[in-house]
């Protein structure tokens, strides 16, 4: 190769590796500003008495029960319709206005579906005092997982605990690491 080629190839890649850095960057600027316009809530209304005391949560199962019984069969037809969604995005051959029926069908099931969620999760938070539907409110606010794994500790102050007068987004200090003295 020419010395004008190994430049050019040089080029090339640096101009390569600068894109991608600033894409890197560009994409967690975006990503952290979408963090603070909160979180979709998860599939089903037990979020609302996740962080309630266990002898709370049974008293309320049956309601939770009764809405994941209602909820059912509305979930599994929006499943359905994105199946079916799926199925002809890829089809040979294309059928646009399949598709477009199909996204109907899927927009319809989904908007049932919101409305159902919508009722109980009104139903729900008017069993509950003020200080329960409060945590149900902290929930929502904080990030991180949703599913009660990967650190996800509740309200006692772990990972994701916005905590009394703590502005959302804010975590609590580290816990101090163990020396010899207290051991």
């Amino acid at each position: 190769m020419t010395k004008n080629k190994f430049l050019l190839l040089g080029l090339l890649l640096s101009i390569s590796i600068n894109l991608f850095f600033v894409g890197g960057i560009a994409y967690r600027i975006a990503d952290f500003q979408g963090e603070r316009s909160g979180r979709p809530l998860p599939p089903n209304v037990g979020w609302i008495v996740r962080d309630l005391e266990e002898s709370r949560r049974s008293e309320l199962e049956p309601q939770l029960r009764q809405s994941v019984e209602a909820t059912f069969p509305i979930r599994r037809e929006m499943m359905n319709a994105q199946r079916q969604v799926n199925e002809l995005m890829s089809a040979q051959p294309f059928d646009g206005d399949a598709l477009n029926a199909a996204f109907a069908d899927l927009r319809d099931a989904s908007i049932r579906y919101q409305a159902l969620s919508h009722d109980q999760t009104s139903d729900i938070l008017a069993l509950l005092s003020e200080e329960e539907r409060q945590a149900a409110m902290e929930f929502v606010q904080r990030r991180g997982p949703r599913d009660g794994r990967d650190g996800f500790r509740g309200r006692d102050g772990g990972p994701g605990f916005r905590g009394p007068g703590r502005p959302v987004g804010q975590r609590p200090p580290p816990s101090p690491k163990p020396t010899d003295a207290n051991q």
